[in-house]
C-alpha cells in the first residue's frame, strides 16, 4: 500500500509494465472509493492527463438499456417498480434509484446484481481495451464496487480514494440534496474505507480537493514506470 501524500518520503514503481507479466493486455488500474470520496473527480483528472478511463458504473447503466435479458431478470427479481417504460408500457430501462433502495434492503440483492451485471460489464471492458492503441501505458477501471463485484481480481493495481466521513457527507448533501441520515445509511451499506485501503496498492487522500490534483499527477508518473519523490 502506498499513500500518495506529503508524508511519504519516496516511492518507486513496484509493478512490471511488461505485458507478459501483467494480468491484462494493457496494465489495468482499478479506481474505487465510497460515496462522496471524490472517486469520479479523480477519474476525471486521470482522463484529463490523457489516461483512458472506463467507468464500470456507466457501463452497467447502459447494459440495462441494451440488454433486454438482464433488464427483464432485474424486473423479475425486484418487481415492476424498478422498470422504466415507454409510452406503450414496454420496459426500456431500469430506475436505478428505485433499484438501489430495493437491492440494499433485500437480502442477497446486491450479490444478485453483481452476479448478473458484472460479467456483461467485464465483456464491455475487454472490448473497449482491445480498441485502444498499443501506445497506451495503462488504463483506469473506475468502479464504485470494485471489490464487491470481484472486478479488483482482474486489476494489476488498485487505487482507493478516501476522505473523512464528515467531508463525504457534506459533499453528497451539496450534490444530491439527501438528508444526512440517508447519506449515513448509504455509507454504512458500503465497504468501509479501511477495508478498501487494506486491499489497495495506492491511496489518494481527498479531504482537501485542492491537494488531489498534485497527488494524481505524481501517481500518473509512477504508473507510467517512473520513480517519484512524494515529499516534494
Amino acid at each position: 500500500m502506498r499513500i500518495c501524500s506529503a508524508k511519504v518520503v519516496s516511492i518507486s514503481f513496484l509493478y512490471s509494465m511488461d505485458s507478459t507479466v501483467n494480468k491484462n493486455e494493457i496494465f489495468t488500474v482499478g479506481l474505487t472509493g465510497g460515496i462522496g470520496s471524490g472517486k469520479s473527480t479523480a477519474a476525471k483528472v486521470f482522463k484529463a492527463l490523457g489516461v483512458p478511463v472506463f467507468c464500470a458504473d456507466k457501463a452497467g447503466h447502459t447494459i440495462y438499456v441494451e440488454n433486454s435479458k438482464i433488464r427483464n431478470s432485474v424486473i423479475e427479481k425486484f418487481g415492476v417498480e424498478v422498470a422504466m417504460c415507454d409510452s406503450d408500457g414496454k420496459a426500456v430501462d431500469i430506475d436505478r434509484q428505485a433499484l438501489g433502495k430495493l437491492a440494499f434492503s433485500e437480502e442477497g440483492g446486491i450479490e444478485f446484481l453483481n452476479d448478473l451485471v458484472h460479467p456483461a460489464v467485464e465483456n464491455s471492458f475487454q472490448t473497449w481495451v482491445k480498441n485502444l492503441p498499443s501506445t497506451v501505458s495503462y488504463v483506469i477501471l473506475e468502479a464504485a464496487i470494485l471489490f464487491e463485484s470481484g472486478a479488483s481480481k482482474g486489476c494489476d493495481a488498485v487505487i482507493t480514494v478516501s476522505a473523512e466521513e464528515a467531508q463525504r457527507i457534506a459533499r453528497v448533501k451539496h450534490r444530491d440534496g439527501y438528508d444526512i441520515a440517508v447519506i449515513e445509511g448509504k455509507i454504512k451499506a458500503q465497504t468501509t474505507d479501511l477495508e478498501r485501503e487494506s486491499h489497495s496498492d495506492f491511496i489518494l487522500r481527498n479531504n482537501d480537493s485542492d491537494k488531489l490534483l498534485p497527488q494524481i499527477e505524481k501517481l500518473n508518473l509512477v504508473l507510467k514506470g517512473k520513480s517519484i519523490n512524494f515529499s516534494k
